[in-house]
């Protein structure tokens, strides 16, 4: 009766190893030495020991040079508005080239792996000279002033009355308001033609991930696995608009004496625009087309910066769609829903670049004077806001490697990245709202989105 028993319990673990081999997936080890199945079962056939696939912990550390290009979404306004309109989706990001480093870790059917990625400095620019005027009262208001109006200011500037014009959905829209208020209303403002003008936008990328997924192995056709997700990226840009301001009396101003040759301290900051701080008791005076020193060079400029921050989690897969022994094909895929702590900045400056005089009351007469500063003076609003919203990730690629020894080879390959949900720095000027009182906020814009794409090619090695 003993027998019986120890012959039915070796039935019973033979079965249930037999069914437990079975169950699992041919393991050939990882490629520490190009092989295929073919050439094992040659090996077998022909009396000889086959290659031995190395299943213990290796080192797998892989260095790879990025050349992307970017393509945008965004959703911005115009600088100006008119015959020589520019806007910054009309920049183009050229090729960029970036760095990524892989450290993998493989022990027994598993594998993790660190990749770091970074693409810094991605710039585009545009400058030029504007051969038009840019009238600060908008185009609506200029077409409904008398043309004795419209004529001498074109006498002085722009014989085809055709100029550009800012306006309260354009850059710079606090020197519109200004052009506008009160007294201002009597007269045009405008830079005269040859105003200059620059662009320069520059992005951030970097990008850290970690993953867990099977080991790869001959034989093994795909591969899943998930992961945690860092990516940052941050946008930079700035917006110039520089040039000699001129002013043209209207009829009606001309005739009841009410103009000013120029925009008046209080009109600049009923515009929203913070005065600068001078020495008391000086008070800053404006801008004007015939000061002490001739007519103001003024210097717009505005910068935003948005940043994105995205952390969550990633679903992997990596496929072997050809393998020999001397190369292998493949692809990728990678995808995740992101928490995205975005921000964004502007500030904005109207600067009087010539060394604009500031009038004091000199001490003990009580009479005006003009001091004799050299500094320019400059007028500003700051804004900003920031949100956390749900961004997505997707990335996916067509790879190669060609095994040159046991443990070396070289790698490249073709990806795409789609990236949504961001904040890019030239769709926040959309997002600036202005109460009653013209002060201004930033209802942070997040609807944005960033498809990169080009290729890479680096070197791959593992040890033992």
């Amino acid at each position: 009766m003993r027998i019986r028993r120890t012959s039915l319990a070796a039935s019973l673990l033979s079965l249930a190893l037999s069914v437990t081999a079975l169950a699992q997936d041919p393991v050939y080890g990882p490629f520490t030495q190009p092989g295929s199945v073919a050439a094992e079962n040659s090996s077998l056939l022909n009396g000889t020991t086959p290659d031995v696939w190395n299943m213990d912990w290796q080192w797998r550390f892989q260095a790879d040079a990025l050349y992307m290009k970017r393509n945008n979404d965004w959703n911005d306004i115009p600088v100006i508005s008119g015959p020589e309109m520019f806007r910054p989706s009309d920049l183009q990001f050229d090729y960029k080239a970036g760095s990524r480093l892989t450290l993998g870790i493989m022990q027994d059917d598993f594998e993790m792996d660190f990749v770091f990625t970074t693409i810094n400095d991605w710039n585009a620019s545009q400058s030029g000279v504007l051969g038009k005027a840019v009238v600060f009262d908008g185009s609506v208001v200029y077409d409904n002033v008398p043309t004795t109006d419209q004529a001498a200011r074109d006498a002085i500037d722009n014989p085809d009355n055709s100029p550009n014009f800012l306006s309260s959905s354009t850059f710079f829209a606090p020197i519109n308001t200004a052009a506008l208020t009160g007294v201002e209303a009597n007269e045009l403002e405008f830079l005269k033609s040859g105003a200059r003008f620059s662009q320069q936008y520059s992005s951030n990328f970097q990008d850290f991930e970690v993953n867990y997924k099977r080991r790869q192995q001959s034989g093994r056709f795909a591969r899943f696995g998930f992961g945690y997700r860092n990516v940052q990226f941050n946008e930079r840009g700035l917006t110039s608009l520089s040039g000699t301001f001129d002013t043209v009396d209207s009829a009606t101003g001309l005739d009841a004496g009410l103009f000013n040759n120029g925009l008046t301290n209080g009109s600049l900051v009923s515009g929203g625009l913070t005065a600068p701080t001078v020495a008391s008791p000086g008070i800053p005076t404006g801008f004007t087309e015939n000061g002490t020193f001739g007519a103001d060079e003024l210097l717009f400029t505005t910068n935003i910066h948005a940043t994105n921050q995205l952390n969550g989690a990633q679903l992997t897969g990596d496929f072997v769609l050809l393998e020999s022994d001397h190369f292998e094909l493949g692809a990728f895929g990678k995808a995740g829903v992101f928490h995205n702590a975005a921000s964004g900045n502007i500030t904005e400056n109207y600067t009087e670049s010539l060394n604009h005089p500031i009038t004091s009351t000199t001490s003990g007469s009580g009479s005006s004077a003009i001091t004799s500063t050299t500094k320019p003076y400059t007028y500003s609003r700051n804004i900003s806001d920031s949100k956390q919203v749900a961004s997505f990730l997707g990335q996916a690629g067509l790879t190669g490697r060609i095994f040159v020894r046991q443990n070396v080879r070289l790698f490249g390959s073709y990806e795409v990245l789609y990236l949504s949900g961001l904040a890019l720095a030239p769709d926040q000027m959309q997002g600036i709202t202005t109460a009653v009182t013209a002060a201004a906020s930033l209802d942070l814009r997040t609807q944005s989105s960033v498809f990169m794409h080009g290729g890479r090619v680096g070197i791959e090695f593992l040890w033992p």
